[in-house]
């Protein structure tokens, strides 16, 4: 996977190097901007996907196609994460842009001196789709972490290699091997607080984001319904984690 450029308001500028001078791509708050010529020094974000996120400054190579100079630029606006593609040819620059969800997380490692920055767009997603849903919150994360995951204070389930964990509109099914755990998240209104607040530590405790799909959960309904009916469960202590 090659690496992604981020511009935030705090890291607004990406230079890209070209034939007749630098062309710099602005963050402009609400949306980019593009100067041509321009001499500012870069400041972006640099996503290695599986390695980490690093403040580049830097001009960067736009890739060749055809004779079209070719970049995509993500962009943390005000109220949401976009994605530019960028086409540059006998001088004259267009793009084409994309509201982008979730999708850009996955191969997302959380080190370097970026991290906060993805955080950041991180709970932006997480935000834009708690505004879109309705009644009903889930997702489905496939992590790897350091160390165990625990939820202390929920009721605590197990089915064969399966744990649950509830408490009041809440539901959490984890399932793993090894460093890489799979969780689906269920939530209601009542529960979404703690929906937000669950998904967000899980993500600043884990190593690298292999897969987030918001709006969708990686386990059976039927386990989900399960939690429900005490008497096929096997209860493991109660309250704990």
């Amino acid at each position: 996977m090659p690496p992604r450029f981020l511009l935030t308001k705090r890291h607004p500028v990406l230079p890209l190097r070209l034939d007749n001078g630098n062309l710099c791509i602005m963050h402009r708050d609400k949306y980019l901007d593009f100067l041509l010529p321009c001499d500012m020094a870069g400041n972006y974000i640099v996503i290695i996907p599986y390695q980490g996120s690093y403040v580049g400054n830097k001009p960067v190579e736009p890739a060749v196609w055809n004779g079209v100079l070719n970049t995509e630029v993500y962009a943390l606006l005000r109220d949401e994460l976009a994605l530019y593609e960028l086409s540059i040819k006998g001088g004259k620059a267009s793009y084409v842009k994309y509201r982008v969800n979730e999708e850009f997380l996955r191969g997302i490692s959380l080190s370097g001196d970026a991290v906060n920055d993805v955080l950041g767009v991180i709970n932006t997603v997480l935000t834009s789709y708690i505004k879109s849903s309705f009644m009903i919150y889930t997702a489905y994360l496939r992590l790897v972490v350091n160390n165990g995951i625990r939820f202390t204070g929920y009721r605590e389930y197990v089915r064969g290699r399966i744990k649950i964990y509830s408490r009041d509109g809440l539901v959490i099914i984890k399932e793993g091997s090894g460093n890489e755990v799979r969780l689906s998240l269920i939530s209601t209104l009542e529960g979404l607080d703690q929906f937000t607040s669950v998904i967000m530590s899980l993500i600043r405790s884990s190593r690298v984001i292999n897969d987030v799909r918001l709006g969708r959960i990686g386990h059976s309904v039927r386990t989900i319904l399960d939690v429900f009916i005490p008497n096929n469960l096997i209860t493991l202590g109660g309250k704990g984690g």
